[in-house]
């Protein structure tokens, strides 16, 4: 029996027929495009967080009347 990696874990998704098409015509390596589009979501998610928190204290120190940071 081969050791279990844990680096990597299978999961089942529901794509678009039309978007597993296009996925297979680019590439012959559908589950690296599936992992790096989900890590490029990822890290667009993150950055977008990222922006809303740092407008979210930008705003609170402009409604800040004392002029300190809250």
């Amino acid at each position: 029996m081969s050791p279990v990696d844990f680096s990597q874990q299978t999961i089942s998704v529901t794509l678009d027929a039309a978007l597993v098409q296009q996925v297979d015509q680019l590439t012959s390596d559908r589950d690296r495009a599936i992992a790096e589009g989900l890590r490029w979501w990822c890290e667009k998610q993150s950055a977008q967080q990222r922006l809303a928190f740092a407008q979210a204290r930008h705003e609170r120190h402009e409604r800040d009347e004392t002029g300190w940071l809250v």
